[in-house]
């Protein structure tokens, strides 16, 4: 979704309970329960274990109101040390994962308490292997699932689905094949109703691929981008193309018959397959017509303007990414908190690469460094060959990794880390 050779507009970007988080009941296989296990402090236990958190794969979707705090105790029941990032989450460094906090030990526990200042679609998932909080092989084992943050003023929707898309082996001769699924099924069907207006939380939990996704015979309309809100403008051709990591919010108003089936589609033009389909109710429409066009989600509390002039500017090329002990490692840079940083990654390798932010959210920088692109990310493809220039506000203490894999190289992560002090 995030190429920064392909980007030149917003059209082309897409075309190329209380205070605890809590379960959700949403269909088509992601994970809910009707029976939640706490602690005697309140905090919601997370379990992670072969096959997943809570053995099942995505893990619960997590839910919670924005301004509400999450409470989660991860008890780790794995064979390795293993923590939880969440992923594009402007996060207290301490509860991020990456480099802070030390690994949770095999049969340790941790307690994760934090208030994520935005509200949106978001992930959680183990580090990658190599990382200081993770000795295990991570993402290979399913360890994710979905947070969503609800809006204070809920958007006028009629419906939403949840899709968090992801690798899973198939049966093959001779050699490993893995085929992308959506919420760990095959296809499943989304119920929805004539006329209604339908919100997509799409998530690529894939290692290392990008996902090229068409909704057939709807309009879809970005919403989000990263979890951050975007101004709203249709996807040329109905379709978004997501970088490992990225999320996207669609709303997608139901136009077709009852009984209709109408696929989400995955791949190109001549090489599409099913991810899922809209599954259209008999009887009449939820409303007699079409909604109007859609408002914007509220914003988020992120900066108007950042400081181009006066910034912190680093040129980071890639490779200089370790793939073992990022943390051994001096720091790429330092920056005072409060301060813009833009940073230039350079990829000069033969594969384009997935480079993922933690703890802030960044603008994409135009070629000529005189402005940005109009949405927040918190991961960017940068093409083979070429230079993706970032800007964020430095505004969270502590040290940051960022990391980088490379496209169809799920067993290439590299990082390192800077420091906001």
């Amino acid at each position: 979704m995030f190429s920064a050779a392909a980007i030149v507009s917003r059209r082309h970007v897409l075309a190329a309970i209380g205070a605890l988080a809590t379960w959700y009941r949403v269909p088509a296989g992601l994970r809910a329960e009707g029976v939640a296990d706490f602690t005697p402090e309140g905090l919601r236990t997370l379990h992670a274990r072969a096959g997943g958190y809570e053995g099942a794969a995505p893990g619960p979707l997590l839910r919670l109101k924005h301004g509400a705090e999450l409470r989660l105790r991860l008890v780790n029941e794995l064979p390795d040390a293993t923590a939880i990032h969440w992923h594009g989450v402007r996060i207290e460094n301490p509860m991020d994962g990456g480099l802070m906090p030390a690994a949770v030990a095999p049969g340790a526990s941790f307690d994760y308490r934090f208030q994520p200042p935005d509200a949106g679609t978001f992930w959680y998932h183990a580090p990658w292997r190599g990382s200081p909080a993770s000795s295990g092989p991570a993402r290979s084992q399913h360890l994710h699932g979905v947070l969503i943050v609800e809006e204070a003023e809920p958007p006028d929707i009629d419906r939403e689905h949840v899709l968090l898309f992801d690798d899973w082996p198939v049966a093959a001769e001779g050699k490993p094949l893995f085929q992308i699924r959506a919420n760990g099924l095959a296809a499943p069907d989304l119920p929805v109703k004539t006329n209604e207006r339908l919100r997509l939380r799409l998530v690529n939990a894939a290692s290392a691929r990008v996902l090229s996704v068409r909704i057939d015979r709807h309009v879809a309309t970005v919403m989000a981008i990263d979890g951050q809100p975007a101004q709203p403008f249709r996807a040329r051709d109905s379709r978004v193309t997501l970088a490992p990591g990225n999320t996207a919010d669609l709303f997608v108003d139901a136009g077709l018959e009852p009984g209709a089936v109408a696929p989400i589609l995955l791949g190109s033009a001549g090489e599409e397959t099913v991810l899922a389909r809209l599954a259209y109710e008999s009887g009449p429409p939820s409303r007699p017509a079409p909604r109007p066009p859609a408002a914007a989600l509220q914003e988020n509390p992120l900066p108007a303007r950042l400081d181009l002039v006066h910034a912190v500017k680093v040129d980071l090329p890639t490779d200089r990414l370790a793939s073992k002990a990022p943390h051994a490692l001096p720091a790429l840079f330092r920056a005072k908190r409060g301060r813009t940083v833009v940073l230039g990654l350079v990829n000069r390798q033969e594969a384009p690469c997935a480079a993922h932010v933690h703890g802030h959210v960044f603008r994409l920088l135009d070629r000529l460094d005189d402005g940005w692109k109009p949405f927040w990310l918190a991961t960017v493809l940068v093409d083979a060959g070429q230079t993706a220039r970032i800007a964020f506000r430095a505004d969270i203490a502590g040290k940051w990794l960022i990391e980088c894999v490379a496209i169809d190289r799920p067993d290439s992560v590299t990082a390192g880390w800077f420091e906001v002090a």
